[in-house]
């Protein structure tokens, strides 16, 4: 009896509601409704919501962006480049310090937020594309490009960190809500597909060098760019040659294409005066006016990445909180690769104690060290540290500053090494243009080219080239050399001092971590916790 009453009751609210249906159904007065909004976009309309979405993609404060400091810092902590660093041994804002020590939990930040951020640009994106009818209007056809490449692109970032996660190629219905996972082979081949079909789409730019005209958008050879490293990174994985084979043809496109190349000064790269240079095929754009709605300056990664107060800061330098600090691994292994401490690409992406010294100080400010500097063993991050003359001034709180130069997602250099493994998996570069690839990059950096490609060739030039820029942890796990690699992750620290009283040697001191170093587990990271929780239909990854 008591369904019987409630269905009755539901049944008279309905007629009751039909009834006043004339007095419900009055639209609100100054208000659009999105579906109207979407459906009556102008190309103007159009142009301003893809813009959110490349704010979304690119990144900042917001926690629901991709590419934000969360990201960022938890990948480079994942690796051995890097210490998590921070004030000290135990500062673990947002569990940096857990990513450094292989102590990651489903309930850290990065995975929550990155989870967040991935889903927020296909569904912005998905509205683009389903919302806003099909026109021949050119740019809102372009919009519509732009929009099936970076929900594509989110989606290969969800792939990489966790396998198998859900698969929004459409809006979800309201039953649709619990998607349960979706197989990684399957998630990559739908990548590959929109990708290639917003690359046929997709303008390119009008001439080498020509990427301030066309702005901050992602061209036709960009999108193709991405497609090839989709391509490598799962031909390689899981040896899929037809994709492989692919993958080569998109890189070989791009590089024949001639409308890009290598800066000739690498101290350009992450500066203000490598903006829009012709070595960016997609880049942050961080102008006063990028084009785009909202504040294009509210990206913190130079603070968090800049040096810590426990070292005299250079005139031209502000300082930071020292995060992602340069792991005297590295430090050594750039040393040996690049055959000197004074070659330009060690130069341009970390200094040494002594190049630190070296460097111009105000008046009165005494150089080196003022008190113990953590997670340093005498090894300094210089690419991408703010310099003064490219902060924006008047920020709140003062000590907290915006960078004016563009951060790079994707470079040239990347690109040639891309092709050069490409090619080397394939046929072991039968042809010699994989080789001559690489020695580009390498000649850039004024080092001698080298006979043949090698894999362990490939694999320290890949790790000279991209310091910094959120690929080492991946490259590991793909080769699988992540267990030798990473073994002892976290298991050993460093306090650094400067010079030993009367002496001009460091003074490092070893400190034990609390690092659990390498386990399988972390082939995947874990989906979030309130993730897992909510959507009954979403598979933990093994082990955690």
């Amino acid at each position: 009896m008591k369904r019987i009453y409630i269905a009755l009751s539901l049944a008279a609210l309905l007629l009751t509601l039909g009834a006043c249906q004339k007095n419900l159904d009055i639209p609100q007065k100054s208000v659009l409704s999105t579906e109207d909004f979407y459906a009556n976009a102008t190309a103007e309309d159009a142009e301003a919501l893809i813009g959110s979405v490349y704010h979304l993609y690119w990144g900042g404060r917001d926690v629901t962006c991709v590419n934000g400091i969360e990201k960022i810092m938890f990948l480079n902590a994942l690796d051995d480049d890097h210490y998590p660093g921070g004030g000290s041994f135990t500062d673990n804002a947002n569990n940096f310090q857990d990513a450094g020590n292989y102590n990651v939990t489903s309930a850290d930040a990065a995975p929550k937020i990155m989870y967040k951020g991935v889903y927020s640009v296909i569904y912005h994106c998905n509205l683009i594309l389903e919302k806003i009818p099909e026109s021949n209007d050119a740019r809102i056809a372009r919009v519509k490009a732009e929009a099936n490449f970076l929900r594509a692109l989110a989606m290969f970032d969800a792939v990489r960190w966790w396998g198998t996660p859900p698969l929004a190629d459409h809006l979800l219905s309201q039953d649709e809500y619990y998607q349960s996972n979706t197989p990684t082979d399957e998630s990559i081949k739908w990548i590959l597909a929109q990708m290639k079909e917003a690359a046929e789409q997709l303008p390119a730019i009008s001439g080498k060098g020509q990427q301030a005209k066309f702005g901050a958008r992602i061209s036709k050879h960009a999108a193709l760019a991405y497609r090839g490293k989709v391509g490598l990174w799962y031909g390689q994985k899981f040896n899929d040659q037809a994709i492989l084979k692919e993958a080569a043809a998109d890189l070989k496109t791009v590089i024949d294409s001639g409308l890009y190349g290598l800066v000739s000064d690498m101290f350009l790269i992450e500066r203000q005066a490598g903006d829009f240079c012709e070595e960016y095929l997609f880049e942050h754009n961080s102008g006063d006016n990028d084009g785009f709605p909202g504040d294009p300056n509210n990206d913190l990664r130079h603070t968090w990445t800049g040096w810590p107060s426990s070292i005299a800061l250079p005139s031209c330098f502000f300082g930071g909180w020292g995060w992602n600090a340069v792991s005297k691994d590295f430090g050594e292994f750039l040393a040996e690769h690049e055959g000197g401490v004074d070659m330009p690409r060690f130069k341009s992406t970390i200094h040494t104690y002594e190049q630190v010294l070296d460097m111009d100080y105000a008046a009165g400010v005494t150089p080196g060290v003022k008190s113990v500097v953590y997670h340093n063993a005498g090894y300094f991050t210089f690419r991408g540290c703010g310099f003064l003359p490219e902060a924006y001034e008047g920020t709140s709180p003062p000590f907290w500053k915006w960078y004016k130069a563009n951060t790079p997602m994707l470079r040239y250099a990347e690109v040639l090494l891309l092709y050069a493994e490409a090619k080397f998996l394939l046929d072991k570069d039968a042809d010699g243009t994989g080789l001559k690839a690489l020695n580009e990059v390498r000649e850039r950096a004024q080092l001698a080219p080298v006979a043949a490609l090698t894999y362990q060739i490939i694999k320290d030039e890949r790790r000279a080239e991209l310091f910094c820029e959120q690929e080492r942890y991946f490259d590991l796990v793909r080769w699988g050399d992540a267990p030798t690699v990473l073994a002892n992750k976290g298991k050993t620290y460093y306090k650094f001092y400067g010079y030993k009283a009367g002496t001009t040697d460091w003074n490092v001191e070893a400190v034990p971590g609390s690092g659990k170093g390498w386990q399988d587990k972390y082939n995947l990271l874990p989906f979030p916790f309130e993730q897992t929780t909510a959507n009954p239909n979403l598979k933990q990854n093994p082990g955690w």
